[in-house]
């Protein structure tokens, strides 16, 4: 499932997004595909006033959770969210943080501005310290001792977090970072943002369809 949410395409760049997100962007298509074609196959050329809402469905799940995504290149990150895409350069790149979420931070704007989170929408994180690996870590220590836990589970909270963080299709992102930075590549640019006209009209049309059939 991890490998799934990560493509990389012949031009350098790495595609990342959750692999769970793409299996249930297929079955719901399949599904509104399969409801489309049963439409005008049961009512012919009218099948298009049943066939209005699984088509709405389809391009929403498509602007949600197949559209964005997180592309690394050699020289930039690129964070495709909902509305919104932002181009970073490495170079204006604070911070990367992989948790629950992946943020990239950039420095402040202005003498006594706050860092800038860019938080991705649709990019896979750590899942969370569960509580029942922590009890079968405690039962480890507690049956063969600390030598054996040592080799058996994770001994702490951290590092199960870089050993997540690691397995993470996002850790791409932070690697990308880090060595960028530990080459001392430098480079120009600002960060920009630019709106997702096509994915705006997308969720634009997939409201105005289904109010366009109840209308008619």
């Amino acid at each position: 499932m991890r490998r799934l949410g990560t493509a990389r395409r012949g031009d350098g760049s790495t595609h990342i997004r959750p692999g769970g997100a793409l299996v249930l962007c297929m079955i719901v298509w399949a599904l509104c595909a399969a409801t489309i074609v049963e439409s005008f196959w049961a009512i012919g050329i009218h099948g298009w006033q049943f066939a209005v809402l699984p088509l709405a469905v389809g391009a929403v799940v498509w602007a949600l959770l197949w559209a964005p995504r997180v592309v690394v290149r050699p020289g930039s990150v690129e964070v495709r969210n909902v509305l919104i895409t932002h181009d970073l350069p490495m170079a204006a790149i604070e911070d990367v943080r992989l948790g629950a979420m992946l943020r990239v931070i950039l420095p402040p704007r202005g003498s006594n501005g706050r860092p800038v989170v860019i938080t991705a929408w649709n990019a896979p994180g750590v899942g969370k310290d569960r509580p029942r690996d922590r009890l079968a870590s405690s039962s480890v220590h507690s049956r063969y001792g600390q030598d054996h836990a040592q080799h058996t589970a994770p001994s702490t909270w951290s590092e199960r977090l870089v050993r997540d963080q690691r397995a993470s299709p996002s850790h791409a992102v932070v690697q990308a970072w880090e060595q960028h930075r530990s080459a001392d590549a430098g480079g120009v640019g600002e960060p920009s943002r630019r709106l997702n006209s096509v994915v705006l009209i997308v969720l634009v049309i997939s409201v105005l369809l289904p109010a366009a059939r109840i209308l008619a």
